[in-house]
Parts: structure tokens; C-alpha cells; sequence
């Protein structure tokens, strides 16, 4: 596992005790659950959780927000957000309806430079990259990557538009990682004066366009019409666009009219694309490292509507090949799934049980990518039980 950035920093602001039980992980640790009235959980990449030794109180709360002000003047912006200048670490608040503070989620960052390498080659040829993948499987320590490489041949005419901070964490000045690139924030919105949050981040993108003269414009989190809009916009006026989506695989984007502009205007009904997609090639983060690539998107997005399933190229640490098609494999996980007899185990944010019942009746309604997300369920079902043992 690589070392977290800047651990320390985020730590010393934590109760003594919370700090040491953190430490205690090292770098498997990726976020921290701070919850007033519960013990600590503390998330290191993979089932079980493991939790605190003692309940994390009102006062220990209290004391991050007044290390938080006093030492770096931080306070949490409209969007429940706070982090510290120079790091890349994420604090997101918790709070109850009546908007008092109940507790903290610490997201830790890490800069792995190199990640990016396997798949830099098609990155550097395509006119646009649209990278896919869910919360918390390494996209924006991916792009960091693909920034820090790509400025270091183009510097200033590499733009991020950084939607929340994460890419270049928080501060006037980016982190080092991002090399030369530039960066521009999103101003939060004012809410009196009828601002929205997605308003002001496709303004963000249009001023990155119309006034800094970039030939690769980068963002992380697109999925609002407004900022869809922008990124076809970019696409078109022969910006190269890298962008992140929330999604496990390519499907999910055909899925999700909101992003249709992005992929050529799909018409499930007539299995044809009304336009081109505005990126070249499509790229999946399935993993720390580990990527499946669609080099050509328009021919990707045209086999799905033809209810085809396309072959990536599948490049990164670890790279395995596609799990086999198969349902037997999967039949006794499935019925598992069925007598309850599964432990309660998450994956990918859902009971392991429902998990597998909603991915079966995928594969049953004629989607063959559901058995990717049988195999993944498979693994944790594996390693679940080994843990027991």
C-alpha cells in the first residue's frame, strides 16, 4: 500500500486517542468515521471495518472544529466540506436537521505517481478520455496522475477545473502534484441571489475555455445537465476533455441519460447514436491500479446498443483477464443469496445478500456485464469466509 500524503497533518488535529488508533492502521487506512455517540470506524479498503475503542463524544468533536480554526482558520463551506491548505486530505461534515455538527467523515489522500503509466500511451492519443468508476476505487488519485504527466509536457495549457478540492487539494496553491498544470477553483454559490452549485461549475469550465487557453481541460464528478452541457461544449471546440463519471463500468453511462450528450446521444429505441461522443476513448478504474480500456468509444457505445458486450483491453497492476462468462461459477453464491445464508458483509456500499439477488437477475435479463459484478461479489463472499475461518 503506498503512504498516505501528509498523514500527520490531518492526525493532529484529531483527539490524541483517535490519532493513535489511526496510526495504528498505517498506510492501509483510507477513511476515518467519526460519529458523536458511536466508536470510530475506520475503513482500510476491503470488508470488515474495523472500529474505535471507545465512543467518540460531543467534546472530542469540539475539539477538531477549534483545531481546525485556530490552527490553519478552517471552516466548513456550504457544501459540508472543509480540508487543510497544502493536503490533500477531505473532512465532510455530518450534520442533524437542525444543522448541528453529529460528525466528521476523513477521506485520505495519497499521491501515487506512476498510476497513470499503463494507460498514458492511449491517454496521450485520444482526442478525449471519459474515466468511469465508483466512489472510493482511485479516479482522482488516477487524474492526478494523468495531470502530473501531461503538464509536464504542455504545463500551463493543462487546466483543471476542480470541482471540490480533491484534485488539488485546499489552499491559494495547488499541491505539488499537479506540476505546472493550473488549477481553478468553483466559487460557492450564492443561494440568495438565485446562484446554484451546478451553475457555477459550468461557469467554471466556460471561463477555463474562454479565458486561459488550454488544450486539455481536466475535471472530476461530472453529472449535472449544466456541466454536461459545458463538457460537450469543450469537446467540440477541439479541447481535449478528460472528465470522471460515477459508474462501475461503461453500461452504467448508457444507463444514465444525464450523460448521454457525452457518449453520442444514444437512442436505445432505434440502437443507434444520434452524434459522435465527445471523447475518444473510455477507460474504467476497476481497481487501485488497474484499468480496462475502450480505445475506440463510438465503436464501444454502438456494440452495447446492439446488445453486444465489447472487449476492453484490460492494462495496470494486477491485471487479471475478464472473469469467466459462465453463470455456473456464480450458482452457489446465487443460491446463497437466496436461502440467506450469506454474511452481512458490503459491497460496494450494498448487503452482500442483495448484492448478488439484484446482479442474478441482471445476468437473467440478458446483461452480461452482470457477471463481473458476480465475480466481485464471489470475492468477498471468499474472503469473508476465510476471514471466519
Amino acid at each position: 500500500m503506498r503512504p498516505i500524503d501528509q498523514l500527520e497533518r490531518i492526525l493532529e488535529v484529531l483527539p490524541e486517542w483517535v490519532a493513535a488508533e489511526a496510526r495504528a492502521y498505517k498506510d492501509e487506512l483510507e477513511e476515518i468515521a467519526l460519529d458523536v455517540g458511536r466508536l470510530p470506524g475506520y475503513w482500510c479498503g476491503a470488508p470488515p471495518p474495523r472500529y474505535g475503542s471507545q465512543h467518540f463524544g460531543p467534546d472530542d468533536l469540539a475539539n477538531i472544529q477549534a483545531k481546525l480554526s485556530s490552527r490553519y482558520g478552517v471552516e466548513f463551506r456550504e457544501d459540508g466540506r472543509a480540508g487543510i491548505g497544502g493536503t490533500l486530505h477531505r473532512i465532510s461534515a455530518i450534520r442533524d436537521r437542525y444543522r448541528t455538527l453529529a460528525g466528521l467523515t476523513i477521506r485520505l489522500a495519497r499521491v501515487v505517481e506512476g498510476v497513470a503509466d499503463a494507460v498514458m500511451p492511449f491517454v496521450r492519443r485520444a482526442d478525449g478520455v471519459l474515466v468511469i468508476g465508483p466512489p472510493g476505487v482511485g479516479k482522482t488519485t488516477f487524474l492526478r496522475d494523468v495531470v502530473r504527466q501531461l503538464a509536464a509536457d504542455l504545463g500551463p495549457k493543462v487546466v483543471v477545473v476542480d470541482t471540490s478540492n480533491e484534485i488539488g487539494g485546499e489552499g491559494l496553491v495547488p499541491h505539488p502534484v499537479l506540476g505546472a498544470a493550473r488549477r481553478l477553483q468553483v466559487p460557492m454559490p450564492d443561494y440568495a441571489a438565485g446562484e446554484t452549485f451546478p451553475a457555477m461549475l459550468a461557469r467554471t469550465y466556460l471561463e477555463a475555455l474562454a479565458n486561459h487557453g488550454p488544450q486539455v481541460i481536466v475535471g472530476d464528478e461530472v453529472g449535472f445537465p449544466e456541466d454536461v452541457a459545458v463538457v460537450e461544449t469543450i469537446g467540440k471546440r477541439g479541447i481535449k476533455g478528460i472528465v470522471t463519471v460515477h459508474g462501475r463500468v461503461l453500461r452504467d453511462v448508457l444507463e444514465n441519460p444525464v450523460l448521454w450528450p457525452l457518449i453520442g446521444r444514444p437512442d436505445p429505441d432505434s440502437r443507434r447514436r444520434r452524434g459522435r461522443p465527445v471523447f475518444g476513448m473510455a477507460l474504467e478504474v476497476r481497481g487501485k491500479g488497474r484499468f480496462a480500456v475502450y480505445p475506440d468509444l463510438a465503436a464501444a457505445v454502438d456494440a452495447m446498443l446492439r446488445g453486444e458486450q465489447p472487449e476492453p483491453v484490460l492494462l495496470g497492476a494486477g491485471a487479471a483477464p475478464a472473469p469467466p462468462r459462465d453463470f455456473e461459477r456464480y450458482r452457489r453464491l446465487v443460491q446463497a443469496a437466496r436461502d440467506g445464508e450469506l454474511p452481512g458483509v458490503l459491497v460496494e456500499g450494498m448487503v452482500l445478500e442483495f448484492f448478488v439477488l439484484q446482479h442474478a437477475a441482471r445476468w437473467a435479463l440478458g446483461e452480461p456485464d452482470a457477471l463481473e459484478a458476480l465475480e466481485r461479489a464471489l470475492q468477498a463472499w471468499e474472503g469473508a469466509a476465510g476471514r471466519a475461518a
